[in-house]
């Protein structure tokens, strides 16, 4: 983790923009409406809290696949000023309450005459919905903390996230140089300009250029550039393993590919909802695109119904995508109802 001022990237935080020229996508219900999750509770008197504390610092909070640290573990019972209200864990980790109580009985102290007990607790409830994610503005963390439970200010937690980006701009240049002039070149043999260059992380230097085809004589209307880079990916697999299994003295093996897992695709015009959905599906890790399709798009907020597929909460999967928003890759122009 490299601190913000040792970053030789150059990023605008507030703007979401590294080296003046990739904008990173977001979604913009990831700023205002928050993911609400279900978590445990309990009301304790004030002086068991260090215990309970201490229990969930040792057995809960590295194991809770939630992480809770922009939640404050104690608040003062609304309805009751002489108990706490403390925050267990999340529903995710423990879903049963007869585990939960299982887990309740484990705590114990020690009395002034040496003796160890079970320490007392009331209203265990799993009802409480709190935010999942920290908000990325104070005056968030405010309104949050009205409505849903007090919370802790750490920061932008989207700042460290650009922050951790690695990011090579140098390679990023030369592959959108690629796909840029491939699709001046389509547009002046007036074929669609749409182009996608797909990056294999475990062969990085061969990359997959793949075209759209469905105008093409042998091609159909699902043949978007992005789906034609998908399927190339998968040939040339599995034309490499069928390779690989006939020389089988060789010790020139290379770790088999899982569908297009932690690639790096570059495209020239920002994907419909049908190729986006399929970079889903093929676990990509980044798409970097230039023109943005304010009528089809499917990653922009801005862009066509405001999907941001790439970061949609409803599915099992994500990937980071950003817009060049240089002038220096020019691309064909398509029509504003065309799907890419």
């Amino acid at each position: 983790m490299v601190k913000k001022v040792n970053n030789p990237l150059k990023i605008d935080f507030q703007k979401c923009i590294i080296e003046g020229r990739l904008q990173q996508i977001l979604p913009k219900h990831i700023t205002s409406e928050p993911e609400l999750i279900n978590i445990w509770t309990i009301d304790i008197n004030p002086q068991d809290s260090k215990y309970f504390i201490a229990f969930i610092r040792r057995n809960i909070k590295e194991t809770d696949p939630i992480s809770l640290l922009h939640l404050k573990r104690i608040q003062k019972n609304p309805n009751d000023k002489s108990l706490l209200k403390l925050i267990l864990c999340s529903v995710e980790y423990i879903a049963d309450r007869e585990d939960i109580i299982k887990l309740l009985e484990s705590i114990e102290k020690k009395t002034p005459n040496g003796n160890v007990e079970k320490i007392q607790y009331t209203n265990l409830n799993k009802d409480l919905k709190v935010p999942k994610e920290p908000p990325i503005t104070r005056e968030l963390i405010n309104e949050w903390s009205k409505k849903f439970w007090p919370m802790v200010w750490n920061g932008n937690p989207n700042d460290q996230i650009l922050n951790d980006y690695i990011i090579d701009m140098d390679s990023i240049r030369g592959k959108l140089d690629i796909i840029s002039k491939q699709s001046q070149s389509l547009a002046k043999s007036n074929e669609i300009p749409v182009v996608s260059l797909f990056v294999n992380p475990l062969d990085p230097l061969n990359h997959i250029l793949s075209i759209d085809q469905r105008n093409s004589t042998s091609g159909c209307q699902l043949d978007h550039s992005i789906m034609n880079g998908i399927k190339k990916v998968a040939e040339d697999e599995v034309k490499r393993r069928k390779l690989e299994q006939e020389a089988k003295e060789s010790n020139n093996y290379r770790e088999k590919t899982y569908l297009c897992l932690n690639f790096d695709v570059y495209t020239t015009h920002e994907p419909c909802s049908m190729c986006s959905m399929a970079l889903i599906h093929s676990r990509i890790k980044r798409l970097i695109f230039i023109k943005p399709m304010e009528v089809t798009g499917s990653l922009r907020p801005e862009s066509g119904h405001g999907y941001c597929m790439h970061a949609n909460k409803n599915l099992n999967s994500k990937y980071e995508v950003f817009q060049w928003i240089g002038d220096e890759y020019p691309v064909g122009s398509v029509e504003n109802y065309t799907c890419c």
